[in-house]
Formats: C-alpha cells, structure tokens, sequence
C-alpha cells in the first residue's frame, strides 16, 4: 500500500497545494514507480487519499501518455520519431532495436526485460536519434551504440553512455562563427561551471533579487519589465510587463505564479538546458516575477520526461530554501515566496496555459474557454500568471542592467534582447545558439550551426517549432524577429528552427508533424479531434502512392474547418505544415498522386484506416 510505505513523501506532496486534487499526478507518477504501472488497486488508494471517485481517477490515468495501465518490461525503450529526429534517423534506429530485441513497438520481451514503444517530440532535436530508457536520456545513437546500451543495461540496469545535464552544442572557442554577449547561457559556458548556488552567486546570482526585495516597489518591477520590451519566449511572444498589468489591482487574495516548463514543441530544446544547466536563474527570475505580481506561491510544471532536470531543480530548490532565497520571510524582508515542482506525464497540450492550469489542478488537461483569461480566473479560480522558463531566465538581467540595456539590444523597437534558437535538422552543428533578435536565418543557419551537413542544397525552414508554417531558401534573409517572420507568412513561435535539404519529401515532412498533432490532440473540439485523424489518413495514402487529385481539395477544405474553429491555438498549429507545405511544394503532392493514377494504386474513395494514439 502507497500510504503504509510512502506517507511521510505523500504528506509532504499534499501539503504543496491548497486543493487535495492537485496532488493526482504527483500521486500517480509515485504508483507507477513503486510498481511500474498504475494499477486498478492504487487508482482505489489514490482516490481515497484525495477524496475522489476511481472514475475521476481513471480518466486523469488514461489522458497522460507516460501513465501506462498494463505491467511493462524492466527497461521501457521509447524511440522518438517526430520529424527532427526522423531527419537525422530514427527510423533506422527504431529498425535496428527491432531487430536486435525481436519485438515490434508496443511490445515486450519474452524475458520481461525490454518494451519497446515509439513516442513524440522528447526535445532532443539537436541531438537526434534518440530514445528513452525508464527517465535516462540517450542521444546522437548510432548501431554501435545501441548495442552497447542494450548490454549495459541488461549488465547493470543503466550505461555510461546516458546523457547528463544538457548543454549542446559543446562550446568550442576555436569556432570561427560570429559572436555577441550572451545573457542566458554565459554562466554555463564558463569552464567548470556546474550551476550550483555557490557558483551562482560567485557569478552575480540573486544580487538582483536582493536589488528589488523590499526597495522597489512591485509596480516599479512590472514597469522596468515592460520598458525593457521582454515578450514571451514561449511561443505567442505578448509582452511580459503588459501580460502582469492584467491582474486586478487592490486584489487581496492568493495570486499564483506558474513556470511553464512543459517543453514539448518538436525542434525546441532550450528550455531543457536552462533547466538542467543553470537552474537558480530561472528560480532568481521565478521569484522577482513573485514579488512583482504579489504572489507568494509558484509553481514549476515541467514536462513529465525531463526527470534529470525534475531532479536538478529539486536539489536547486532545496539550495535556494537553505540560503533564504526561497520560502518565508526572504532574506529578512518579510516577503514570502514558496516554489514547488510538479511534474507532468505526457501531454503536448499541457504547454498551453489553461491546460497547464487544468493539470495542475489534478484535471485532464483540457484547454478552457476564454474568456476569463488567467490573469483573473487562473489557477484554483485566482488571479494568475503563466510565463515560460526563458522569460523568467531573462528577469534577473534586466533588473541588474536596466531595462534600457535590454530594450537596446536585437531588433528595435519590439523584439528586444537576445533568443536562444534550437536548431535541428540537416546542419553541421545543431544546437542551442543565442544571438540578438533580429540576425537573419542565414547567418543563424550558415555561420552559427555550420551550414548543410552535405553538398545538398536548402530546401525547406520551419522557423518557429512545429506549429509554424514553413519557409523555402527564398527566406533566408528574414530577419529573425517577431515581426518579420510574421509578415513573412510563419511565425517564431518557440524558436525551433528545422533545416531540411534537398531530396527531403516535403509530403512525408508534414505526414510526420500531422501525426504528431493527430496523436497529441485533447480531444475536446470536434474539429481538431476529427480533422487530425482525417488529415493523417489522407496524408498517409497520398505518401503511400495511393491518393487521388481530389484529396488535395479534401485536405485544404479539412483545414479550412480546423483553423479558428477550436478552443485554444492547437487546430491552427495542426494545419500550418500542411497548407505551408501544398503552397510551396503542391507539385511533390501531384507527383505521387500522379504516379498513384498511372499504375492503378489511387483509391476512388477514402480508406478507413484504424489510427490508434
């Protein structure tokens, strides 16, 4: 039983939320690893413990792709296969375990040592192919390594070759590419810096907290925010002072912070190696937004698979508690500021903030309808902010420097500072690379991450993540800001920027990002909830050699009832490689419908096709 062998753990979980119902994850991720599923019995203790029906349970479990129903093996193998890391391989990787454990995904080893599945985006684009074994990251595989790793653990239960704290690319001095001051990842680009609290602070950590806590006014930090023209790094890019002025004023009850640090959009890695890199900036950050917006509670919510980076910023947590930086009565000025983790289980969904709001509350994490937006009718019904982890990384600088210093910097007069950008795809040097908004795609792409990995030609840009529609070799001297991007025709979104060459099917590139939206779809809007699954099965006859002319009408009217028609921005994220894609590159469309026509393949009505999550 959960509570006879865990109840000082569970106790203590409990005691982090004002609703009981909040602690259904943290719960639940507790069962699955103390028996490696969650089992009928533990839904009964678990709803016990919160007061809930097994049914409310049982829909949170079935909702959260990590939260498995049925006992898998001793090793659970996930490959990634969304598109970044399929670029690089991944489809070979995923033939080579095959091979090697003689299972199929969604199977386990006569042995009950392997099960093998395939999964969406574990942001480790740049660092693809990889898979996850249990919570330990494995990347840029190769055959050799595979079979390495499968000896490992049958050996040992783990192997060396296990990624630790992410940083990639490696910083190399000797790299001939441009370079600018660095915000976010100087810290961490010093030679053994670790991104503990005494290195922290050995490099100016907190001073800015000590700077504002009980000698600005709050009102005052929320005007150098928006002075300093900060926008979201997220993905929407709203301005960050102007998204705190929204909370109503002379408001005397809780108001609640929340780190969005669910990254899951494919091409986007940056937020994994802020966290796992330099932690206590983004806590710094965390509590000057605290003090700002008069918070005394904030929570974390990091995406379920980053249990590296779950761990570092507990042991971060517990540094910044010790040293007064966090907690009750903060460095002696009667503020109170208490931060806790929550881990989610497996939800793209859950990045967007309502959703995020919804999880947290122990709910399925459902979009709600808005309005009311968060800044009054956020968590627990109360006033809340949602801002992700780069946005609060940045805080700390803009109150040591001035907001003037950071408004001067990048692309003036509204997308100021710097950015990292995740690059992934075909390029020489994937990785993280920070640079004043506003450079080109071409110096970020053929300077900065070493131009095509081969003699082939640019074919193809997806600018801002997944959700952005792409760009040809004729945008190249796009300017990589907010406003240039978007009177391009795309969007910058999360500042994953995917490179493909030529000889890259444009057709098979949006198949794969389609079914990265059909498989993470909520469900609750009708349109996306069907149109995705009806897309997908288009997608996959046309790529198939299978399709018909008139399926290009079919998925451009599909889209057309997707876009603007559900709840939160997801259907119109779902769309954008598919319309982007029949814009640019229609005549690889009419090629294998073409080829379909001519030998007699092309189906004259739509198939059916079982589509499973």
């Amino acid at each position: 039983m959960l509570l006879e062998k865990y109840k000082t753990e569970i106790d203590e979980i409990l005691s982090r939320y004002p609703g009981r119902r909040s602690a259904l994850l943290p719960l639940l991720n507790l069962a699955q690893r103390e028996e490696g599923y969650v089992s009928e019995a533990a839904m009964k203790e678990v709803a016990g413990i919160l007061r809930l029906t097994p049914p409310q349970v049982y829909e949170v479990v079935t909702f959260y792709t990590m939260l498995s129903l049925k006992p898998i093996g001793k090793f659970h193998i996930q490959v990634c296969k969304s598109l970044m890391c399929a670029l690089v391989g991944s489809d070979t990787l995923l033939d080579w375990l095959q091979a090697r454990l003689g299972i199929k995904p969604g199977q386990t080893t006569p042995d009950r040592l392997f099960t093998l599945s395939t999964v969406e985006c574990l942001a480790s684009c740049g660092t693809g192919p990889m898979m996850q074994v249990n919570d330990e990251y494995y990347e840029r595989l190769t055959e050799e390594k595979v079979d390495r790793i499968l000896a490992d653990l049958k050996r040992n239960g783990t192997s060396p070759l296990k990624s630790g704290p992410f940083m990639w690319p490696v910083p190399n001095r000797d790299d001939a590419m441009p370079t600018y001051e660095k915000i976010l990842l100087k810290n961490m680009e010093k030679p053994g810096y670790t991104g503990s609290l005494a290195d922290y602070e050995r490099a100016g950590g907190y001073q800015a907290l000590r700077k504002v806590l009980g000698k600005i006014p709050p009102a005052e930090v929320t005007e150098m925010v928006k002075k300093s023209g900060l926008r979201g790094r997220g993905g929407a890019g709203f301005p960050t002072g102007v998204k705190w002025g929204f909370l109503p004023k002379d408001y005397r009850g809780p108001t609640y912070l929340c780190c969005n640090a669910d990254e899951s959009e494919p091409g986007t890695f940056k937020d994994r190696q802020l966290i796992e890199r330099d932690p206590h900036q983004m806590l710094e950050g965390m509590a000057i937004a605290c003090y700002a917006i008069g918070a005394e509670t904030a929570y974390i919510y990091i995406r379920g698979e980053f249990a590296l980076g779950a761990e570092i910023v507990e042991r971060a947590l517990a540094e910044a508690r010790a040293a007064g930086y966090v907690g009750r009565n903060i460095l002696g000025t009667g503020v109170n500021i208490e931060m806790w983790m929550h881990r989610g289980a497996g939800a793209y969904i859950c990045g967007e903030e309502t959703a995020l709001l919804e999880s947290l509350e122990g709910k399925r994490g459902l979009p709600r309808v808005k309005p009311p937006f968060p800044a009054t009718h956020g968590l627990y019904n109360k006033p809340t902010v949602v801002n992700n982890v780069e946005t609060l990384a940045n805080l700390p600088h803009i109150i040591n420097k001035g907001p003037e210093w950071f408004a001067s910097i990048g692309s003036l007069p509204k997308s100021t500072g710097t950015r990292i950008f995740c690059v992934s795809g075909h390029v020489q040097r994937p990785g993280n690379y920070e640079v004043p908004m506003g450079i080109t795609f071409r110096e970020l792409i053929f300077e900065h991450a070493g131009g095509m990995r081969s003699d082939k030609k640019l074919k193809a840009i997806i600018p801002g993540g997944a959700s952005a529609a792409f760009f040809t070799d004729q945008h190249l001297d796009v300017k990589l800001d907010f406003e240039s991007v978007a009177q391009a025709g795309s969007m910058l979104g999360s500042g994953g920027v995917t490179v493909m060459e030529e000889g890259t099917s444009m057709v098979w590139a949006a198949l794969r990002l389609m079914e990265f939206f059909y498989h993470e779809s909520c469900g609750k809007c009708t349109p996306c909830r069907e149109g995705t699954s009806w897309l997908v099965q288009t997608m996959r006859r046309i790529v198939a050699k299978r399709g018909r002319m008139e399926d290009l009408q079919t998925l451009t009217e599909l889209c057309q009832n997707i876009g603007g028609r559900t709840v939160c921005a997801f259907g119109d994220a779902a769309i954008a490689p598919i319309l982007s894609t029949l814009q640019h590159w229609r005549d690889e469309y009419e090629e294998l419908i073409r080829t379909a026509e001519s030998s007699g393949t092309s189906q004259r009505e739509p198939a059916l096709i079982q589509l499973t999550h």
